[in-house]
């Protein structure tokens, strides 16, 4: 490993990256990131690579944990109709706040205080009755908080 790979190891934790792909169906979700033992999320982004239709299309970004409870949101809703290519989605500073919808990559790619995440699924949830055009790559920054923690890309 390079020192400026060790070193941004070390300060923003390990990557994974989704490659681009359309979003479910609207009143579908798709799991993006399959996490095992416990991470620290310390950063998370969304960046479209086609234009999203101009239908009534939302996102939400829920944790699907393993032990069975209920989702919990790590982001809330935002309307993605007409969003253009090259528009970053990164995460609230609070915990379930709104999606952010941005042209600017340094609007909250890492996160202000990292979330511990358990074991689970990092998942899209789309909703909003429009048909879903368009494309996403996701990725997601993270250290393992625990011996066997890690983060895959589903």
């Amino acid at each position: 490993m390079s020192r400026a790979t060790r070193a941004r190891t070390d300060v923003i934790g390990s990557f994974s990256h989704r490659p681009t792909a359309a979003p479910p169906a609207s009143g579908a979700s798709e799991d993006l990131f399959s996490i095992t033992g416990q991470v620290l999320m310390t950063g998370f982004y969304g960046l479209l690579t086609e234009d999203m239709s101009a239908e009534s299309i939302d996102f939400d970004i829920d944790l699907d944990p393993d032990d069975g409870g209920a989702d919990a949101a790590l982001a809330s809703t935002i309307v993605m109709d007409s969003k253009p290519s090259g528009t970053w989605l990164t995460l609230n500073t609070t915990t379930g706040g709104i999606l952010i919808a941005s042209t600017d990559i340094g609007a909250n790619l890492a996160l202000e205080t990292p979330l511990p995440l358990v074991a689970g699924d990092v998942k899209l949830v789309v909703s909003g009755g429009g048909t879903t055009n368009g494309s996403v790559e996701w990725g997601l920054f993270w250290l393992p908080l625990s011996a066997d923690g890690a983060v895959a890309v589903v």
